[in-house]
């Protein structure tokens, strides 16, 4: 079994993690800039709904990738 499917997982994974670390220095601005909250909500519940979205549909993904009969990962290529 190879560890290419989970390990470009992992690596997406990382990649949103530094994304969200890069973003959630922007969140705070936008916080004091709004008045009634709502654009700070807003980005809050798209951000969390996109990251559900992945981390969701990435294991799908993983799990697919493992059960494709020919993907070669149960082969050795």
């Amino acid at each position: 079994m190879s560890f290419i499917p989970a390990a470009k997982y992992l690596i997406g994974l990382g990649v949103f993690g530094i994304g969200y670390w890069l973003l959630n220095g922007i969140k705070d601005p936008i916080e004091n800039v709004s008045e009634s909250g709502n654009v700070f909500n807003l980005l809050s519940y798209l951000w969390a709904g996109v990251a559900l979205i992945y981390i969701i549909g990435g294991i799908i993904w993983l799990l697919r990738s493992y059960s494709e009969s020919n993907s070669g990962y149960f082969k050795g290529m």
